[in-house]
């Protein structure tokens, strides 16, 4: 065994065991008190026009991701991408079902959840599904070589979801190659 692992090990069976671990107590009731900033938050949506709005940051999104990681392919030079997405977000809602039995058997009935939110009240969201990638066309710099082509086509293939045949990429017009 490692010569500084049995020192500290040999520490910690000593009179300073409860010491640590209160001071490991410590520690811990302090990181769960801090704020955490780096969860997000969930986005509820709870209107049609609030759905297709974040399906537009979604598709900005993948399109800002896929651009920086194609600009970053070797060969692939400076990259512009456009993706095209099936419709608005789908909200599922939570639904609270109630199962008797009768004469003619089982009957089960489903009811949304509910939230009041000061006066008004609002059925809660369970989930929201993201809206589903149709496709994308991809322009950059490296476009017109068949292998970086190859490339940049297996890679949003792979990324988006989608097959390759509903991905297109081709030579950027600004291109100086």
């Amino acid at each position: 065994m490692n010569p500084r692992i049995r020192e500290l090990t040999e520490r910690l069976r000593g009179e300073n065991r409860s010491r640590l671990i209160l001071l490991l107590g410590i520690c811990g009731a302090v990181l769960l008190l801090l704020p955490q900033h780096s969860r997000k938050e969930p986005v509820s949506l709870t209107s049609p026009a609030d759905g297709t709005v974040q399906a537009e940051q979604y598709r900005e999104q993948l399109e800002e991701r896929l651009t920086g990681l194609l600009s970053a392919m070797e060969g692939v030079g400076q990259a512009e991408v456009m993706i095209t997405v099936s419709s608005t977000a789908e909200q599922i809602y939570a639904e609270e079902i109630r199962t008797s039995r009768g004469d003619n058997g089982i009957r089960q009935e489903s009811e949304p959840v509910m939230t009041r939110s000061g006066s008004t009240e609002s059925p809660l969201i369970a989930r929201t599904v993201c809206p589903a990638v149709e496709g994308a066309a991809i322009l950059c710099d490296g476009g017109n070589h068949a292998a970086v082509q190859e490339r940049v086509s297996r890679a949003a293939a792979a990324l988006l979801g989608i097959p390759q045949t509903r991905i297109f990429v081709g030579r950027s017009a600004a291109s100086k190659f």
